[in-house]
Protein backbone atom coordinates (compact mmCIF):
# COMPACT_ATOMS: atom_id res chain seq x y z
CA UNK A 1 0.00 0.00 0.00
CA UNK A 2 3.35 2.14 0.90
CA UNK A 3 4.56 2.06 -2.68
CA UNK A 4 1.17 2.37 -4.29
CA UNK A 5 0.79 5.71 -2.60
CA UNK A 6 4.22 7.16 -2.97
CA UNK A 7 4.27 6.04 -6.84
CA UNK A 8 0.31 6.98 -7.43
CA UNK A 9 1.24 8.88 -10.67
CA UNK A 10 -0.56 11.64 -11.81
CA UNK A 11 -1.74 9.70 -15.12
CA UNK A 12 -4.38 7.88 -13.20
CA UNK A 13 -7.08 10.10 -13.62
CA UNK A 14 -6.45 9.16 -17.69
CA UNK A 15 -8.61 6.05 -17.26
CA UNK A 16 -11.21 7.83 -15.48
CA UNK A 17 -11.56 10.54 -18.10
CA UNK A 18 -11.55 7.78 -20.95
CA UNK A 19 -14.20 5.83 -18.93
CA UNK A 20 -16.06 8.92 -19.13
CA UNK A 21 -16.19 9.44 -22.78
CA UNK A 22 -16.79 6.11 -23.71
CA UNK A 23 -20.23 6.61 -20.80
CA UNK A 24 -21.22 10.22 -23.13
CA UNK A 25 -20.84 8.60 -26.76
CA UNK A 26 -22.30 5.55 -26.09
CA UNK A 27 -24.77 7.35 -24.68
CA UNK A 28 -25.08 9.53 -28.20
CA UNK A 29 -25.69 6.37 -29.82
CA UNK A 30 -28.03 5.00 -27.45
CA UNK A 31 -30.26 7.92 -28.31
CA UNK A 32 -29.58 7.78 -32.30
CA UNK A 33 -30.72 4.14 -31.99
CA UNK A 34 -34.08 4.75 -31.18
CA UNK A 35 -33.25 5.08 -27.55
CA UNK A 36 -31.82 1.64 -27.38
CA UNK A 37 -32.54 0.84 -23.83
CA UNK A 38 -29.76 -1.50 -23.62
CA UNK A 39 -27.21 0.65 -24.49
CA UNK A 40 -28.79 3.53 -22.44
CA UNK A 41 -28.22 1.05 -18.99
CA UNK A 42 -24.72 0.44 -20.17
CA UNK A 43 -23.51 4.47 -20.50
CA UNK A 44 -25.06 4.60 -16.91
CA UNK A 45 -22.98 2.22 -15.59
CA UNK A 46 -19.65 3.75 -17.53
CA UNK A 47 -21.03 6.83 -16.22
CA UNK A 48 -20.94 5.14 -12.41
CA UNK A 49 -17.69 3.16 -13.10
CA UNK A 50 -16.13 6.96 -14.42
CA UNK A 51 -17.52 8.13 -10.57
CA UNK A 52 -15.95 4.92 -8.75
CA UNK A 53 -13.13 5.08 -10.26
CA UNK A 54 -12.42 9.02 -9.71
CA UNK A 55 -13.37 8.22 -5.67
CA UNK A 56 -10.89 5.41 -5.94
CA UNK A 57 -7.80 7.86 -7.20
CA UNK A 58 -8.67 10.99 -5.54
CA UNK A 59 -7.41 9.47 -2.03
CA UNK A 60 -3.91 8.44 -2.83
CA UNK A 61 -3.43 11.13 -4.99
CA UNK A 62 -4.39 13.48 -2.07
CA UNK A 63 -2.28 11.87 0.47
CA UNK A 64 0.94 11.70 -2.12
CA UNK A 65 0.66 15.44 -1.89
CA UNK A 66 1.42 15.41 1.83
CA UNK A 67 3.00 12.47 2.63
CA UNK A 68 5.45 12.13 -0.76
CA UNK A 69 5.61 15.84 -1.79
CA UNK A 70 9.43 14.97 -3.07
CA UNK A 71 8.15 12.55 -5.73
CA UNK A 72 5.26 14.63 -6.40
CA UNK A 73 7.60 17.85 -7.37
CA UNK A 74 9.40 15.46 -9.33
CA UNK A 75 6.29 14.14 -11.17
CA UNK A 76 5.64 17.72 -11.73
CA UNK A 77 9.13 18.74 -12.86
CA UNK A 78 8.67 15.80 -15.25
CA UNK A 79 8.49 16.76 -18.99
CA UNK A 80 5.97 14.15 -19.98
CA UNK A 81 4.56 12.88 -16.54
CA UNK A 82 3.53 16.51 -14.91
CA UNK A 83 1.37 16.94 -18.12
CA UNK A 84 -0.81 14.41 -17.12
CA UNK A 85 -1.81 16.47 -13.55
CA UNK A 86 -4.13 18.21 -15.05
CA UNK A 87 -6.27 15.22 -16.02
CA UNK A 88 -7.50 15.24 -12.44
CA UNK A 89 -9.48 18.35 -12.65
CA UNK A 90 -10.63 17.09 -16.41
CA UNK A 91 -12.29 13.97 -14.91
CA UNK A 92 -14.08 15.95 -12.92
CA UNK A 93 -15.53 18.29 -15.75
CA UNK A 94 -16.17 15.21 -17.72
CA UNK A 95 -18.01 13.16 -14.81
CA UNK A 96 -19.95 16.76 -14.67
CA UNK A 97 -20.65 16.39 -18.68
CA UNK A 98 -21.82 13.26 -18.34
CA UNK A 99 -23.84 13.76 -15.52
CA UNK A 100 -25.60 16.60 -17.50
CA UNK A 101 -25.98 13.84 -20.71
CA UNK A 102 -27.21 10.49 -18.90
CA UNK A 103 -28.03 11.54 -15.29
CA UNK A 104 -31.56 13.00 -16.61
CA UNK A 105 -32.07 8.90 -17.46
CA UNK A 106 -31.94 8.23 -13.56
CA UNK A 107 -32.73 11.67 -11.61
CA UNK A 108 -34.78 14.38 -12.01
CA UNK A 109 -32.72 17.46 -14.19
CA UNK A 110 -33.40 19.93 -11.54
CA UNK A 111 -31.24 17.40 -9.07
CA UNK A 112 -28.53 17.93 -11.10
CA UNK A 113 -27.87 21.66 -11.24
CA UNK A 114 -25.73 21.98 -7.51
CA UNK A 115 -23.64 18.76 -8.54
CA UNK A 116 -23.26 20.04 -11.86
CA UNK A 117 -22.12 23.15 -11.28
CA UNK A 118 -19.64 22.18 -8.17
CA UNK A 119 -17.91 19.76 -10.81
CA UNK A 120 -17.56 23.22 -13.11
CA UNK A 121 -16.44 25.94 -10.64
CA UNK A 122 -13.67 22.39 -9.35
CA UNK A 123 -12.86 21.68 -12.41
CA UNK A 124 -12.45 24.75 -13.64
CA UNK A 125 -9.99 26.02 -10.55
CA UNK A 126 -8.02 23.15 -10.93
CA UNK A 127 -7.11 23.45 -14.40
CA UNK A 128 -6.14 26.95 -14.33
CA UNK A 129 -3.48 26.34 -11.40
CA UNK A 130 -2.46 23.21 -12.79
CA UNK A 131 -2.16 25.16 -16.13
CA UNK A 132 -0.12 28.00 -14.84
CA UNK A 133 2.40 25.62 -12.71
CA UNK A 134 2.97 23.29 -15.95
CA UNK A 135 4.07 26.17 -17.89
CA UNK A 136 6.40 27.86 -14.88
CA UNK A 137 7.62 24.98 -15.14
CA UNK A 138 8.88 24.45 -18.45
CA UNK A 139 9.44 28.26 -18.99
CA UNK A 140 12.31 27.44 -15.84
CA UNK A 141 13.80 23.96 -16.74
CA UNK A 142 16.99 24.19 -18.46
CA UNK A 143 16.64 20.51 -19.57
CA UNK A 144 14.20 21.26 -22.01
CA UNK A 145 15.24 19.34 -25.52
CA UNK A 146 13.40 18.75 -28.50
CA UNK A 147 13.08 14.94 -27.89
CA UNK A 148 11.11 16.00 -24.16
CA UNK A 149 8.38 16.90 -27.07
CA UNK A 150 5.60 14.69 -27.62
CA UNK A 151 1.33 15.19 -27.45
CA UNK A 152 1.54 15.05 -24.17
CA UNK A 153 2.24 18.08 -24.07
CA UNK A 154 -1.46 19.04 -25.38
CA UNK A 155 -2.75 17.84 -22.48
CA UNK A 156 -2.71 21.63 -20.39
CA UNK A 157 -4.48 22.95 -24.39
CA UNK A 158 -7.43 20.47 -23.58
CA UNK A 159 -7.74 20.83 -20.24
CA UNK A 160 -8.79 24.69 -20.95
CA UNK A 161 -10.73 23.58 -24.10
CA UNK A 162 -13.45 21.59 -22.62
CA UNK A 163 -14.24 23.78 -19.37
CA UNK A 164 -16.83 25.58 -22.15
CA UNK A 165 -18.37 22.56 -22.84
CA UNK A 166 -19.65 22.09 -19.69
CA UNK A 167 -20.25 25.76 -19.11
CA UNK A 168 -22.47 26.59 -22.17
CA UNK A 169 -24.20 23.20 -20.88
CA UNK A 170 -25.10 24.65 -17.76
CA UNK A 171 -26.04 27.88 -19.12
CA UNK A 172 -28.29 26.67 -21.71
CA UNK A 173 -29.61 24.25 -18.89
CA UNK A 174 -29.99 26.12 -15.94
CA UNK A 175 -28.47 29.93 -16.10
CA UNK A 176 -30.15 31.66 -19.13
CA UNK A 177 -30.90 35.20 -18.64
CA UNK A 178 -29.34 35.08 -14.78
CA UNK A 179 -25.96 37.00 -13.86
CA UNK A 180 -24.37 33.46 -13.18
CA UNK A 181 -25.01 32.32 -16.72
CA UNK A 182 -23.36 35.59 -17.86
CA UNK A 183 -20.08 34.85 -15.66
CA UNK A 184 -19.72 31.73 -16.51
CA UNK A 185 -19.70 31.88 -19.95
CA UNK A 186 -17.27 34.86 -20.28
CA UNK A 187 -14.76 32.37 -18.06
CA UNK A 188 -15.98 29.87 -20.54
CA UNK A 189 -14.80 31.81 -23.21
CA UNK A 190 -11.73 32.82 -21.44
CA UNK A 191 -11.28 29.36 -21.18
CA UNK A 192 -11.40 28.69 -24.91
CA UNK A 193 -9.60 31.26 -26.06
CA UNK A 194 -6.20 30.25 -23.88
CA UNK A 195 -6.73 26.89 -24.50
CA UNK A 196 -7.05 27.34 -28.65
CA UNK A 197 -3.64 29.51 -28.80
CA UNK A 198 -1.78 27.28 -26.25
CA UNK A 199 -2.81 24.50 -28.66
CA UNK A 200 -1.16 26.66 -31.70
CA UNK A 201 1.40 27.39 -29.89
CA UNK A 202 2.37 23.52 -28.53
CA UNK A 203 1.39 22.25 -31.46
CA UNK A 204 3.81 24.24 -33.41
CA UNK A 205 6.61 23.13 -31.04
CA UNK A 206 5.85 19.00 -31.11
CA UNK A 207 5.10 19.13 -35.15
CA UNK A 208 8.58 20.49 -35.06
CA UNK A 209 10.02 17.54 -32.80
CA UNK A 210 8.15 14.70 -34.94
CA UNK A 211 9.15 16.45 -38.21
CA UNK A 212 13.07 17.01 -37.20
CA UNK A 213 13.51 14.40 -34.49
CA UNK A 214 12.96 11.01 -34.15
CA UNK A 215 10.21 8.94 -33.61
CA UNK A 216 9.24 8.72 -30.11
CA UNK A 217 10.04 5.52 -27.96
CA UNK A 218 7.02 3.07 -28.21
CA UNK A 219 5.86 3.42 -24.54
CA UNK A 220 5.18 7.10 -25.40
CA UNK A 221 3.68 6.18 -28.95
CA UNK A 222 0.02 6.53 -27.63
CA UNK A 223 0.66 10.30 -26.88
CA UNK A 224 0.21 10.88 -30.70
CA UNK A 225 -3.62 10.02 -30.34
CA UNK A 226 -3.85 12.88 -27.95
CA UNK A 227 -3.71 15.35 -31.16
CA UNK A 228 -6.76 14.46 -31.89
CA UNK A 229 -8.51 16.10 -28.80
CA UNK A 230 -8.18 19.54 -29.09
CA UNK A 231 -9.97 19.96 -32.27
CA UNK A 232 -13.07 17.62 -31.52
CA UNK A 233 -13.24 19.35 -27.85
CA UNK A 234 -13.82 22.63 -29.70
CA UNK A 235 -16.66 20.83 -32.33
CA UNK A 236 -18.32 20.04 -29.50
CA UNK A 237 -18.23 23.17 -27.96
CA UNK A 238 -19.02 25.29 -30.72
CA UNK A 239 -22.30 23.13 -30.83
CA UNK A 240 -22.99 23.80 -27.22
CA UNK A 241 -22.12 27.84 -27.79
CA UNK A 242 -25.73 27.34 -29.48
CA UNK A 243 -28.12 27.37 -27.46
CA UNK A 244 -25.57 29.02 -24.66
CA UNK A 245 -25.68 32.08 -26.83
CA UNK A 246 -28.86 33.00 -26.34
CA UNK A 247 -29.05 33.05 -22.73
CA UNK A 248 -26.09 35.84 -22.35
CA UNK A 249 -26.62 39.07 -21.91
CA UNK A 250 -23.64 40.22 -24.36
CA UNK A 251 -26.17 41.22 -27.17
CA UNK A 252 -25.72 37.89 -29.13
CA UNK A 253 -28.67 35.55 -30.11
CA UNK A 254 -27.62 31.62 -31.89
CA UNK A 255 -29.29 33.08 -35.31
CA UNK A 256 -26.66 35.47 -36.07
CA UNK A 257 -24.17 32.82 -35.54
CA UNK A 258 -24.92 29.13 -36.12
CA UNK A 259 -24.06 29.33 -39.90
CA UNK A 260 -20.89 30.06 -38.21
CA UNK A 261 -20.82 27.70 -35.85
CA UNK A 262 -21.84 24.97 -38.42
CA UNK A 263 -18.38 25.87 -40.47
CA UNK A 264 -15.81 26.15 -37.95
CA UNK A 265 -17.61 22.67 -36.21
CA UNK A 266 -17.40 21.10 -39.75
CA UNK A 267 -13.38 22.42 -40.26
CA UNK A 268 -12.66 20.89 -36.75
CA UNK A 269 -14.42 18.14 -37.36
CA UNK A 270 -12.23 17.33 -40.62
CA UNK A 271 -9.08 18.27 -38.79
CA UNK A 272 -9.70 15.56 -36.27
CA UNK A 273 -10.74 13.09 -39.21
CA UNK A 274 -7.18 13.58 -40.46
CA UNK A 275 -5.51 13.22 -37.48
CA UNK A 276 -7.55 10.01 -36.65
CA UNK A 277 -6.43 8.04 -40.04
CA UNK A 278 -2.74 9.43 -39.37
CA UNK A 279 -2.55 8.19 -35.78
CA UNK A 280 -3.69 4.81 -37.22
CA UNK A 281 -1.04 5.15 -39.99
CA UNK A 282 1.63 5.57 -37.28
CA UNK A 283 0.14 3.09 -34.79
CA UNK A 284 0.54 0.64 -37.58
CA UNK A 285 4.10 1.97 -38.55
CA UNK A 286 5.13 1.14 -34.69
CA UNK A 287 3.77 -2.51 -34.49
CA UNK A 288 5.45 -3.41 -37.79
CA UNK A 289 8.80 -1.44 -36.93
CA UNK A 290 9.32 -1.06 -33.27
CA UNK A 291 6.83 -3.22 -31.52
CA UNK A 292 4.13 -1.74 -29.44
CA UNK A 293 3.85 -3.84 -26.09
CA UNK A 294 1.00 -2.73 -23.55
CA UNK A 295 2.20 0.32 -21.14
CA UNK A 296 0.03 2.20 -19.02
CA UNK A 297 -0.03 5.15 -21.44
CA UNK A 298 -1.95 2.92 -23.51
CA UNK A 299 -4.70 4.90 -21.98
CA UNK A 300 -3.82 8.15 -24.06
CA UNK A 301 -5.83 6.37 -26.78
CA UNK A 302 -9.46 5.88 -24.89
CA UNK A 303 -10.15 10.19 -24.10
CA UNK A 304 -8.89 11.54 -27.86
CA UNK A 305 -10.98 8.37 -29.34
CA UNK A 306 -14.29 9.39 -27.25
CA UNK A 307 -13.76 13.03 -27.82
CA UNK A 308 -13.69 12.24 -31.58
CA UNK A 309 -16.81 9.77 -31.57
CA UNK A 310 -18.69 12.60 -29.24
CA UNK A 311 -17.59 15.47 -31.74
CA UNK A 312 -19.66 13.86 -34.89
CA UNK A 313 -22.39 12.52 -32.54
CA UNK A 314 -22.33 16.78 -31.51
CA UNK A 315 -22.16 17.95 -34.73
CA UNK A 316 -24.55 15.38 -36.49
CA UNK A 317 -27.57 16.76 -34.33
CA UNK A 318 -26.84 20.36 -36.35
CA UNK A 319 -25.89 19.33 -40.10
CA UNK A 320 -27.94 15.88 -40.25
CA UNK A 321 -25.76 14.11 -42.52
CA UNK A 322 -25.11 9.94 -42.10
CA UNK A 323 -21.24 10.15 -42.23
CA UNK A 324 -21.19 11.99 -39.25
CA UNK A 325 -23.45 9.29 -37.74
CA UNK A 326 -20.89 6.41 -38.81
CA UNK A 327 -18.36 8.51 -37.45
CA UNK A 328 -20.01 8.06 -33.78
CA UNK A 329 -20.97 4.22 -34.69
CA UNK A 330 -17.61 3.21 -35.57
CA UNK A 331 -15.37 5.69 -33.14
CA UNK A 332 -17.80 4.70 -30.46
CA UNK A 333 -17.46 0.55 -30.47
CA UNK A 334 -13.72 0.66 -31.56
CA UNK A 335 -13.62 2.90 -28.54
CA UNK A 336 -15.08 0.03 -26.57
CA UNK A 337 -13.05 -2.73 -28.08
CA UNK A 338 -9.43 -0.57 -27.44
CA UNK A 339 -11.14 0.38 -23.75
CA UNK A 340 -11.76 -3.63 -22.96
CA UNK A 341 -8.37 -4.60 -24.15
CA UNK A 342 -6.67 -1.87 -21.82
CA UNK A 343 -8.76 -2.17 -18.79
CA UNK A 344 -7.77 -6.28 -18.90
CA UNK A 345 -3.76 -5.54 -19.44
CA UNK A 346 -4.18 -2.98 -16.51
CA UNK A 347 -5.65 -4.85 -14.30
CA UNK A 348 -3.02 -7.74 -15.25
CA UNK A 349 -0.03 -5.31 -14.13
CA UNK A 350 -2.04 -3.85 -11.20
CA UNK A 351 -1.52 -8.17 -10.10
CA UNK A 352 1.61 -8.41 -10.77
CA UNK A 353 2.51 -5.27 -9.12
CA UNK A 354 4.31 -3.49 -11.35
CA UNK A 355 1.78 -0.49 -11.62
CA UNK A 356 2.95 1.36 -8.54
CA UNK A 357 6.88 1.34 -9.43
CA UNK A 358 9.52 4.12 -9.61
CA UNK A 359 10.14 5.70 -13.28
Amino acid sequence: MTNAIRYFGPQWFGTAMGTGALAISMALVSERWDSNKPLEVVSQIFLFLTIAMFALYIVPWTIRFFKYPAEVKQDLNHLTKGQFFPTMPISLIVIGIALAKIGPTMWSDSSLRVPILTLFIAGTVGIFIFGFILVTVMYRSKNVELGHGVYAWYIPPVSHLIIPVLGFILIARYYSGTFMGDVVFVISMAAWGIGFFLFLFVGSIVYHRYAYGDLPLPKVAPTFMIGIAPTAIMTVALVKLAPAINGVSFGLSSAQVLPVIKLFALAMWGFSVWWFILAAILFFYYLKTMGHPFVFAWWAYTFPLGAFAISAGSIGSIMDFPTFWYNLYVVNFLLLFMWIIIVCHTIRIVWQGKAFMPG
